[in-house]
Parts: structure tokens; sequence; C-alpha cells
């Protein structure tokens, strides 16, 4: 037998049984990258529009601010919220990441609920 050709099997052997294994965690860093990015972006889009709403009264003015920063994500699945307490407005936004890795969709779910939420003072 020749022995280069024994290893060359060996190999396509270990690489069918390692690439599997590898894609499933490319995938899963994919999917985590995508839920980090999303919660940073709605982080910025609830500290946006709660400062413009800190200066400002007009609840038009704070929902365009969190549409334009979270132009990024799906608007279809973007919910917010306004509450105004006293001298505090609370804005959270909510939205759902949906996971695109079968195995780990099957594990966690569909998707991941993230929010974002920040409460400043009126001025």
């Amino acid at each position: 037998m020749n022995p280069i050709r024994n290893k060359k099997g060996q190999a396509m052997v270990e690489f069918a049984l390692i690439i599997p294994i590898f894609l499933l965690l490319l995938l899963g860093m994919v999917d985590l990258s995508r839920v980090i990015s999303a919660n940073f972006v709605l982080d910025n889009a609830a500290r946006s529009a709660a400062r413009i709403g800190a200066v400002s009264d007009d609840d038009v003015k704070i929902q365009s601010a969190i549409d334009s920063s979270t132009a990024t994500l799906d608007n279809g699945s973007i919910s917010s919220s306004i509450t105004r307490n006293g001298e505090e407005l609370t804005i959270e936004i909510d939205y759902s990441v949906e996971i695109l890795t079968p195995i780990v969709s099957n594990i966690l779910g569909n998707s991941i609920p993230i929010s974002g939420k920040t409460i400043m003072r009126i001025e």
C-alpha cells in the first residue's frame, strides 16, 4: 500500500468530522454578534430619543429619533414606549433578533428578545 494515499484518506475523514462543528461555531458567533450589535443599537436609540424628549415635549420627534437610530434593524418588529412621570422621561425599545443557526435556534428558540431603556430628567 501507498502510505501517502492512506494519509490523504485520513485527512478527508478528519475534515468531514470537524467541518460541521466548525460551521456551527462560526454561525453561532455570527448570531451572537448580531444580538450584541442590536443591543448596542437599541441602547443608543433609547439614549438619543430620551435626550430629544428631555428638551422637547413632542412625541413625534422622539419617535422619529427612534426610527432613524434603528434604521439598521427590521422596523416591523420594533416596539417602543414613551413614558413621562413627573420630571422623568422613560424610553423603552423592544426588539427580537431572529436566530439563523438551525441547531442553536432549536435550543434557544427562533428569536432572542432584547431591549434598550433610558431614563432621563426632563429639562
